[in-house]
This record gives C-alpha cells, sequence and structure tokens, in this order.
C-alpha cells in the first residue's frame, strides 16, 4: 500500500486522488465480481446459507435457500435418486408465451446446479470411483458407446475425453461455468447410462 500510495502521487491527478496508505484500502475485483455472480446464481438455485455465508453476501429472501446442502453431506448420506424439489421462482421469470424462454426455465426449476454438484460428488467421492469412470469412457470411446446430435440432428459417434469431473469452488467466480462446461464434454456419458437403465427398467 505505501508503493501505491509512492506510485500514485507521482501522477499528474494525485491531488484529486489523495491517496492514503493507512487510510485507504483497494477492494479486490476479482471478490466483487465473485460476489455479483453469486448473487445471481443464488437467485435462480437452492443453495445451503453456508455455501455464501463465506462470502459475507447478504440474502433477501429465504426462496433460494435448501434445507441441507450437498457438500455438508458424507458420502454414505448420498443418494443418487433421491428426489430434488422443483423450485419456485419469482413472478418476473415470465415467459409471456415464448416456447424457449418456458423451455429454460422448466430447465431452471429442476434445480441443475445441485443436480450436477451431487453427480459431481458422486464420481469424485472415493479414487475407486475416478478410476472405474475413467476406464468406463476409455472402453466406451472404443466400443463407440457414446453418440450425440449433430446440427442436423443425426444421431453420431462421439469421443469423450478421458477427464474427471470438476467442482465449483465458492471463491473462484467462474469455476460453476467450468464445472458445467466438463459436464457437457462428459453428457454423451450419462445419456448412455441413463439409456441403459431404461432398458433395464424396461425389461
Amino acid at each position: 500500500m505505501q508503493e501505491l500510495e509512492s506510485l500514485l502521487a507521482k501522477r499528474e491527478t494525485a491531488v484529486d486522488l489523495d491517496f492514503n496508505h493507512l487510510k485507504h484500502r483497494v477492494r479486490c475485483y476479482a471478490h466483487i465480481i465473485n460476489i455479483c455472480s453469486s448473487h445471481i446464481i443464488s437467485s435462480v438455485t437452492s443453495v445451503s446459507e453456508s455455501y455464501l455465508s463465506d462470502l459475507k453476501v447478504p440474502a433477501d429472501t429465504d426462496r433460494m435457500f435448501c434445507a441441507k446442502d450437498d457438500d455438508d453431506l458424507d458420502d454414505d448420506d448420498i443418494d443418487a435418486d433421491e428426489v430434488i424439489p422443483e423450485l419456485q421462482l419469482d413472478d418476473c421469470y415470465d415467459a409471456h408465451g415464448d416456447v424457449d424462454l418456458e423451455e429454460w426455465f422448466a430447465g431452471i426449476k429442476r434445480d441443475p446446479l445441485r443436480r450436477a454438484r451431487r453427480v459431481i460428488r458422486l464420481l469424485r467421492s472415493s479414487d475407486q470411483r475416478k478410476i472405474c469412470f475413467r476406464e468406463f469412457i476409455e472402453v466406451g470411446n472404443k466400443r463407440e458407446w457414446f453418440t450425440e446430435n449433430d446440427e442436423n440432428g443425426k444421431r453420431v459417434t462421439v469421443h469423450v475425453p478421458q477427464v474427471q469431473p470438476l467442482r465449483d469452488v465458492k471463491t473462484r467466480w467462474d469455476s460453476v461455468y467450468m464445472m458445467l462446461h466438463r459436464l457437457r464434454e462428459l453428457r454423451p456419458v450419462s445419456s448412455f447410462v441413463s439409456a441403459i437403465r431404461q432398458c433395464h427398467r424396461g425389461d
């Protein structure tokens, strides 16, 4: 801070700045972005109070909070089939007849972030699960199990990168995006497993 005061004093606008290293402070721009993005995310998802408490982010509604945080659960307490209650969005989320918006809001109501965190926690809860997941992707790529729709809506075989899902970090404002981006890369694996489970249920 003393060095900053010295550098600012040499500037032509030093009189206007009047910076004192003992009386003033510099706010962390990255932290401000993190707080803002946390507000936006919490406004359309269900998060526990502990998720935002470390960031000292005030909340003006209880609607965004869930009773229990998946991060606070032990590995043995996680149930992949546990029903996640649908979120109630504020009145401002009105699609006004727009089909694309209606589909988007319907997705938000299913609380995708909480679902993503639960899946990631299940897959990363032990080294054995991580190894099995990586080996499953390797075998699936060799046997061409994984497919997705191309731009014409035709199912095509895709190669899934042998990577692990990422967990978001409270203090990194872009980590939620990185988490979802990685899950999007791994989506063909989830689609394949879901198709197999539906076949078994049909039998």
